[in-house]
């Protein structure tokens, strides 16, 4: 076993798994849900605030919106 190896099992057994979520149009608003249990747990009126509030969470996004041409809201 190299010393990336050790290293690397070590941060495993520290970090915590990232929560999976998906983020998807509900209407007007864009959500954030839990996944696979599909629990909404943010909702907000621009997808790509909603993004960056997942990455500073460290929440792995598993399922994404297409971004529309027309509709600035959904970068």
């Amino acid at each position: 076993m190299s010393v990336l190896d050790t290293v690397e099992s070590f941060r495993k057994e520290l970090l915590s798994p990232r929560r999976q979520v998906s983020i998807a149009r509900d209407g007007a608003d864009f959500i954030v849900a839990f996944q696979p249990s599909n629990v909404v747990v943010f909702r907000h009126n621009n997808a790509g605030e909603l993004r960056k509030m997942c990455g500073r969470l460290r929440w792995q996004v598993v399922s994404d919106t297409v971004a529309q041409p027309g509709d600035l809201a959904s970068w």
